[in-house]
């Protein structure tokens, strides 16, 4: 109820084609609840391997990067690449300087395809709540790594004159308060749920929800041109797995 509540808010301006567009994606996220944990946490490496074939499919057909599939697609890859590497870390045992080398080269990937598709400011919500789920997990090495990245981009966007804010986003009080009410609220139980287990999918969750919150806060409180508020069709891509993560059971903590 909470997740449906969510999903409507974002639109201010409900049409049919909205409302049927908000239904298929909660069915979506039912349908993601019932696949095996194993499929969805499968899907990392040929999710980073697209990341990082975007970027030179985009340099030399740049007549791609007008279309809104690719914007999504750019976006969703950048996402879901960085998260799945990074909830995968610990599991894997890798040793720093290989987590901050592939963590480099998939920051590169999504930064270079969100600029290239028009949409650089995405990038810095992501970063936020990957420097955030970072001091979580007690990862501080890594979390100097993505300040600097995220420090270079802000600088190259700047020097490129992209604007990263956008203009007040009309939300009625009662919409403004439902929206930050059943991000945070979603994020809690999520935390929760993180705090009581330690299946990847879990954690997959938390890191997601914990995106949300920032990015709308972002939008909300700093006018930042983020996903959530500015393009909500293309937020649902995200969201909508997310939602049917949070749905699924997991392994209580021993």
């Amino acid at each position: 109820m909470i997740s449906s509540l969510f999903f409507f808010c974002l639109f201010r301006e409900m049409t049919m084609m909205k409302t049927l567009i908000c239904c298929l994606v909660m069915a979506g996220a039912y349908a993601i609840s019932r696949i095996d944990p194993r499929y969805l946490l499968a899907s990392k490496y040929p999710l980073i391997g697209l990341c990082l074939a975007l970027s030179p499919v985009l340099i030399i057909y740049p007549a791609l990067r007008p279309y809104p599939a690719i914007a999504g697609a750019a976006m969703l890859l950048a996402f879901y690449s960085i998260a799945l590497f990074l909830v995968t870390t610990e599991e894997k045992g890798r040793k720093v300087y290989k987590e901050i080398t592939g963590l480099s080269l998939l920051y590169g990937a999504s930064s270079l395809n969100l600029f290239l598709t028009g949409h650089p400011e995405l990038i810095l919500p992501l970063s936020i709540s990957v420097l955030l789920f970072l001091f979580i997990i007690n990862r501080i090495t890594i979390m100097a790594a993505v300040a600097a990245y995220t420090a270079m981009c802000i600088i190259f966007f700047s020097l490129k004159g992209m604007p990263l804010t956008g203009c007040d986003v009309l939300l009625h009080d009662g919409e403004r308060y439902v929206l930050l009410a059943c991000a945070f609220a979603l994020l809690l139980i999520t935390f929760v749920a993180f705090l009581k287990r330690t299946d990847l999918i879990t954690v997959l969750a938390f890191f997601g929800l914990l995106y949300v919150s920032v990015d709308l806060l972002m939008s909300v409180g700093f006018r930042l041109r983020a996903i959530l508020l500015y393009q909500p069709v293309l937020a649902l891509l995200i969201i909508g797995p997310l939602v049917g993560m949070v749905m699924k059971g997991g392994k209580e903590r021993r």
